[in-house]
């Protein structure tokens, strides 16, 4: 089936149109196909709230006192605004500020997945053409920026290498052997956390959907949110290896926030949908 015939599309279709610097751009948001991964973890918590100190919202914590942090590398090989790349800095709040997760390895998949007051703020945002950047900019109110990048499967591994746009400055590169590859330990883990029957429900799902904050200050002074929808032909998802997976940060706000990655979702078949926010 053409991957622009799911029925993710026809129950969200491109509808409209607007205008932003670079020209007219359909809407809503469309990728039809891709790949990527999102590489999830948790960080120093001081660091993150000083960087969120303009924001109305305050970042989830864990009980050993650290914020999570998500890091997306996707290569979207066909979309309305055509093919492009996405680098992206997430961090993720919801609306009890007291609240304590228990720190697990894979206690931010299982929000995500079970908890639908978890939202994403898109803090960090960088694509390979002008047009992707003007649409998130200007519609989305997403603080994006161009980037030189480099995506690629090679030698049985994920790389990518994504350099500041305006400066060349290095942002992050990495190299993600076999990401194909789940654990039968980390799905294991995953069916103990939310249990086989809720997680074979979610598996069923047409689409899954996330809600997604924009930061203040690019188009709007609120923390807006949009909805998104998203399905994927395969989800893999495995523990990060220190050993053999390698990520590193260049010249940029977040690598000095003391990341720690603890899982790896490489995602094929790519499908998502972003409204505009409300």
């Amino acid at each position: 089936m053409n991957p622009r015939d799911h029925r993710l599309f026809r129950e969200f279709p491109l509808r409209g149109s607007a205008t932003i610097s670079t020209g007219t751009a359909q809407t809503p948001y469309h990728i039809y196909n891709g790949y990527g991964a999102f590489i999830g973890g948790t960080v120093d918590l001081g660091p993150i709230q000083q960087l969120l100190r303009k924001e109305t919202v305050t970042p989830m914590q864990t009980t050993d006192g650290r914020a999570f942090m998500g890091i997306w590398v996707c290569n979207f090989t066909d979309a309305s605004l055509g093919p492009h790349h996405e680098l992206q800095f997430s961090f993720f709040v919801s609306g009890r500020p007291n609240e304590r997760i228990v720190s697990r390895p894979l206690s931010l998949l299982t929000l995500l997945a079970t908890r639908p007051d978890v939202q994403m703020l898109c803090h960090g945002l960088w694509n390979n053409t002008a047009e992707v950047v003007a649409y998130n900019r200007e519609l989305l109110s997403l603080n994006a920026c161009l980037t030189k990048s480099r995506i690629d499967r090679a030698e049985g591994a994920f790389l990518f290498d994504f350099k500041d746009g305006a400066s060349g400055q290095a942002l992050i590169t990495g190299r993600l052997p076999n990401p194909e590859r789940p654990s039968l330990r980390a799905n294991w883990e995953m069916m103990s956390s939310i249990g086989f029957r809720r997680l074979w429900a979610l598996y069923q799902q047409p689409w899954m959907g996330l809600r997604i904050m924009n930061p203040t200050g690019t188009g709007l002074n609120r923390n807006a949110i949009a909805e998104t929808f998203t399905k994927n032909k395969t989800n893999a998802v495995r523990y990060f290896c220190n050993t053999r997976d390698t990520l590193k940060f260049g010249e940029t706000t977040y690598g000095l926030v003391n990341f720690k990655p603890e899982f790896v979702q490489f995602m094929t078949g790519f499908k998502f949908v972003y409204l505009m926010p409300n």
